[in-house]
């Protein structure tokens, strides 16, 4: 039973955590959504008219999901989304380093010149980890702290 209750613990730590870290990092972005959408078009994926919706979608997603991880509603959902928005960075990143680019971002609460491919890739992997978890944990049942009873109407 401790166990249980300290793993609780941790999985409500690590939720608040990704969930205040995304919303710094959203918050960030609002300021600088040309320097994400300039981003986007130095990765040469899409054609740069696409970068500045992608780039407002993006932002969209990381304020939604950090407001649902922190009020824990729609928590199942928000992991989802989470899971997805960290697995297209981490894709981003890994196609940009095998291209060769020379890229710089608006990530992770900083703007810098990505030098070290491997480490922010990394950084993006651990990301996607911590959501992947918080993913299984939506998907276990909610303890009740109600004792259910059945009646039955029968006798009526």
């Amino acid at each position: 039973m401790k166990y249980n209750r300290f793993v609780n613990l941790l999985l409500s730590i690590l939720r608040v955590a990704l969930g205040i870290f995304f919303l710094l990092t959203a918050l960030q972005k609002v300021a600088g959504i040309n320097e994400m959408a300039d981003f986007l078009t130095r990765s040469r994926l899409l054609p740069a008219i696409c970068s500045f919706p992608l780039a407002c979608i993006g932002l969209a997603m990381e304020l939604v999901v950090a407001v649902c991880l922190l009020s824990k509603r729609q928590y199942r959902g928000a992991t989802v989304w989470g899971v997805v928005m960290c697995s297209v960075f981490v894709l981003l990143y890994l196609q940009a380093w095998a291209r060769g680019l020379e890229l710089s971002c608006n990530c992770l609460g900083s703007l810098h010149e990505i030098t070290n491919y491997p480490f922010d890739t990394g950084m993006r992997i651990l990301l996607l980890g911590g959501m992947l978890l918080l993913l299984w944990d939506s998907r276990r049942p909610a303890p009740t702290f109600m004792k259910l009873r059945k009646y039955e109407f029968e006798d009526f």
